[in-house]
């Protein structure tokens, strides 16, 4: 079941399992951004990332001492929203806690996501509230892809990612087997804005950024000036994912957490940029998108 959205300017489709965002199209420019799937790249247009973000080292964790499973990017991706709000340009979608979810994640939540098309942009607003007596931990993030290249006649030499204010920012470096943090680091910017891509760029694999202070990132051609701007605000982890050899999509994933460390004691409390919030607190997060 989907939801379609629609103003002047923009079309969007709105998934109920995982309130996945499915399209992002441009009325304007008659013109798709939003990643669509194909078997032999990647086959999901865009990723709800809760109550974590990233990989689990042995895909367990303990919570006050009890051991859960828990799998890389969390159960909302799979789980079905209710709707809780639809117009023509709007639709609220909410998950919460369930007797199935507490046996596998003992902690009551709610969580909302808000869509809305403005006149230049589309909002995805994110909120989490804590219902429960304890503090709640947990980390969230997007893992929206997009093409890459916007037009077909570029390749991924004419594309950069741009922040709008000058970065010093380490790139997580990653075990090649396990894909989980290391505790090395790799300077990628010393007071720029901008990131190159290239064919090959994710032959490694996923580029994980920590520190990262920014309102906005573009993906950007140098040659036709096609472009998709990301606001994302208050997100201190971005991690940019894309297809090896010659590139066809990229995600830009906002993250409040990573995946575990290496040597991680499978804590859950403990876990990498986990955000703590005490019962009856609300905690939000603001993604928007802006196309041409």
């Amino acid at each position: 079941m989907f939801w379609t959205l629609q103003n002047q300017s923009f079309s969007i489709r709105v998934a109920r399992k995982g309130a996945e965002l499915q399209s992002l199209y441009s009325r304007t420019l008659n013109r798709e951004y939003l990643w669509q799937p194909g078997a032999e790249t990647w086959n999901q247009h865009s990723l709800l990332l809760f109550p974590n973000a990233g990989r689990i080292s042995r895909d367990r964790v303990f919570i006050r001492g009890r051991e859960y499973p828990m799998t890389m990017h969390g159960f909302a991706k799979d789980s079905d929203f209710t709707p809780v709000f639809l117009s023509e340009d709007r639709l609220t979608l909410c998950l919460t806690d369930t007797p199935e979810s507490l046996s596998r994640f003992p902690c009551p939540f709610s969580l909302t996501v808000d869509y809305r098309l403005e006149e230049d942009r589309v909002v995805e607003e994110l909120l989490v509230k804590n219902p429960g007596t304890v503090p709640l931990s947990f980390g969230l993030g997007l893992h929206p892809g997009f093409y890459c290249p916007i037009d077909l006649e570029e390749g991924a030499d004419d594309y950069l990612l741009r922040f709008d204010t000058p970065q010093n920012l380490f790139q997580v470096v990653l075990d090649p087997i396990t894909r989980l943090c290391t505790h090395e680091r790799r300077l990628v910017l010393s007071g720029e804005t901008d990131i190159p891509l290239f064919e090959g760029f994710f032959d490694k694999g996923p580029f994980p950024l920590e520190n990262c202070k920014i309102a906005k990132i573009t993906l950007l051609s140098k040659k036709s000036g096609r472009f998709l701007e990301m606001g994302a605000e208050g997100f201190p982890v971005f991690t940019f994912w894309g297809n090896p050899g010659q590139i066809s999509l990229i995600c830009i994933e906002p993250w409040c957490g990573r995946s575990d460390d290496i040597d991680s004691d499978h804590i859950w409390e403990h876990k990498p940029g986990n955000v703590c919030l005490s019962p009856g607190e609300t905690w939000s997060r603001q993604v928007w998108y802006r196309l041409g």
